[in-house]
């Protein structure tokens, strides 16, 4: 395995029997940097380190779609689609490999295939390319087809172990997309487990390497199969070598895990890292003794805020004025201000002065909206709640968008809004909301409506785009096109009116959707010419960002195993900032009124101040100095959802008075 050859080739060093590579070849193919890449061609997906600071690891997240994995620089790979798994996959290898030896990359999507060669002194024997068939839930090859290469591959990979004075087996991973890139996986310094079946497919690798220390030559295996399968062989046990018993795991399930060798052992040896047990004394200059309230015995005097920053949703209600004022003249691109996310007075006023558009859920938001400026010509009714309940209206909203066949019979004609429309629940993507396009008798039903409706018709489609990442989002936007395009044709007239949601992280808004607003406006002008208005609903956007939460340290815990981490109490917590299990939280450490520095990498946490066990409002932190009882916590981001779900916890208060 991957620890051994480099234990090996680190204490042993060259030898004529010691068919592997040198310690400086495999330096150049170690995750993960992987810096043998461009030597081949390829490119190296997305990699932070474990350790980085919470915000990047969301952002890496977000990028990839939510489809990571966590890896040791050996071996082994764990998959997370969200931060709260991202979080456990991080802490379920630590119990294994060395912090510093873990990184978190993004998923690459496109054909899995690998190059397995054999090299002695720099000189390529063979190389035969490996096209995986089947793989099992950590990317091992079960099946697979054995062809060979192009020239153009192996001269490659000649150039390369002549550079480097490869001797050995190796093993090259990598994903091939549509578009025909190489992205470069993981490059094994052996020959792969399923190197039989290369022989068997009729190139005996290992043959050939063993052959040429010897100075021999080596016979051609005869070629039975041009493709491969592994198969498991159970075996009896003698009775005086009694099997281990089944270790279970806290949540319950019953482990053995990948090593039931000392691999973790062998590199905790090579690192000189203590064992998973041992101590490892006080943690980054923090005494062993937990240190809690101040001298005085009694809490600081300071209560918990929420701080508004108002010159931040200008800053973007201006960006967004710009992007647009941009763009042709038809179709209009219109955002609407989410109520929901965040109905702080002063940022609704303000996007109403401006001429944003509002999207109401409830007639209460209806009616409060209206009440802060908003007219209902300039509303969008969205939601699970039937528009036609809201009661008589003054005048048509501007839109309503139905979430059920039944609810888009009882409007249709009602003269509710300008334009209706519906919401529609997208076939790749599971959702409790929306009619379901995939469902011929709802989707039949809902055409009849449409061919018959007097009104313009609108669609509507919104998933989270900070949940599926930017990449993702912009998929599941080109598949409610075509579904658009497909009703548009059934019944004969175009939809007026194109709502496309929001749900963006203000990272992404900004640095993602806006600049490419201009290649929206193209596709769908292209694909629906006749839309005449686009909505988008930046709520979260605009709001996460409007407010800073105030904390107070309580209490300091150093922690034991790794060294140097360190949890701290605040006297917040998730009632004050519900959307800390889902979103990584920018923080900064103050003490006496002045800032210490913002909280990086690392694996300390923040802890809230309420008996619940999710009550973590930062993991995989660091702190710029050792916190103190009193000192502050300024945590950023903690405007929309986080304000509007917020919710009194454990404070005496009842909410039905």
């Amino acid at each position: 395995m991957d620890v051994e050859v480099d234990w090996l080739a680190s204490n042993v060093g060259p030898h004529p029997r010691l068919l592997i590579p040198p310690v400086a070849a495999q330096r150049e193919v170690r995750k993960p940097k992987l810096n043998a890449a461009a030597r081949l061609g390829m490119q190296v997906p997305p990699t932070v380190p474990a350790d980085a600071s919470p915000e990047e690891l969301h952002r890496l997240g977000r990028r990839a779609g939510w489809r990571t994995w966590v890896k040791g620089m050996y071996h082994e790979a764990y998959p997370a689609t969200s931060f709260a798994e991202l979080g456990r996959q991080i802490e379920r290898m630590r119990q294994h490999w060395p912090t510093e030896q873990l990184s978190v990359q993004g998923h690459v999507a496109g054909l899995e295939r690998a190059y397995a060669f054999a090299a002695y002194q720099g000189r390529l024997l063979d190389i035969v390319q490996v096209e995986k068939r089947v793989v099992t839930g950590q990317g091992k090859t079960w099946a697979a087809s054995v062809t060979q290469p192009s020239e153009a591959t192996a001269a490659k990979v000649a150039s390369f172990v002549a550079e480097v004075g490869w001797t050995g087996g190796g093993e090259i991973e990598f994903v091939r997309t549509a578009r025909g890139e190489e992205w470069l996986l993981d490059f094994n310094p052996r020959f792969p487990a399923y190197i039989h079946g290369v022989t068997i497919c009729g190139v005996n690798l290992p043959g050939l390497l063993i052959a040429a220390a010897l100075g021999v030559t080596c016979p051609k295996p005869p070629r039975s199969a041009a493709q491969f399968i592994r198969v498991v062989q159970e075996i009896a046990v003698r009775a005086e070598l009694p099997l281990p018993p089944l270790n279970t795991s806290s949540s319950g399930g019953a482990t053995v895990g990948k090593h039931p060798s000392f691999q973790p052992e062998l590199v905790r040896r090579m690192t000189g890292r203590p064992g998973r047990n041992a101590e490892t004394g006080a943690s980054k200059g923090v005494g062993q003794t937990i240190s809690a309230w101040p001298e005085n015995g009694r809490k600081p005097d300071t209560h918990t805020r929420r701080v508004r920053d108002p010159h931040y949703a200008g800053a973007v209600l201006d960006e967004v004025a710009r992007a647009v004022a941009g763009l042709p003249p038809r179709p209009v691109f219109t955002p609407a201000l989410s109520i929901k996310t965040d109905p702080h007075p002063a940022l609704v006023r303000h996007a109403a002065a401006v001429g944003w558009w509002a999207e109401v859920i409830s007639g209460e938001e209806l009616s409060w909206a209206t009440a802060q400026g908003f007219d209902l010509s300039r509303m969008v009714y969205n939601g699970p709640v039937p528009a036609h309940l809201l009661g008589p209206l003054t005048q048509p909203l501007a839109a309503v968008f139905a979430d059920s066949v039944e609810s888009f019979q009882q409007v249709v004609g009602r003269g509710l809004a300008r334009v209706v429309g519906i919401r529609l629940r997208l076939p790749s993507h599971p959702s409790r909301f929306g009619i379901d396009v995939a469902d011929y008798s709802a989707f039949s039903r809902t055409l009849s409506i449409l061919r018959t409706a007097v009104e313009p018709y609108g669609v509507h489609f919104h998933v989270s785009a900070d949940t599926l990442g930017p990449t993702r989002w912009d998929e599941l936007a080109d598949e409610a096109l075509t579904w658009a395009g497909v009703i548009a044709d059934t019944i004969g007239r175009p939809p007026v009116v194109l709502d496309i949601g929001g749900g963006w992280h203000a990272d992404d808004f900004r640095d993602v959707f806006l600049p490419a607003l201009g290649l929206l406006h193209a596709r769908v002008r292209d694909r629906l010419p006749g839309v005449e208005r686009v909505v988008f609903e930046p709520g979260k956007a605009v709001a996460g960002s409007t407010a800073t939460l105030t904390a107070t340290v309580l209490e300091v815990r150093p922690q034991a195993k790794p060294a140097g981490a360190i949890d701290v109490v605040v006297d917040v917590s998730v009632a004050d900032l519900p959307m800390a299990p889902l979103y990584a939280h920018p923080m900064r450490l103050h003490r006496g009124g002045r800032s210490l520095g913002p909280l990086g990498g690392g694996f300390g946490r923040v802890l809230g101040s309420i008996c619940m066990e999710n009550d973590i409002l930062a993991w995989g932190v660091s702190f710029p100095v050792v916190p103190q009882p009193g000192d502050t916590l300024v945590i950023a981001a903690a405007g929309g959802y986080n304000a509007s779900m917020a919710w009194s916890f454990a404070a005496g208060v009842s909410r039905d008075g």
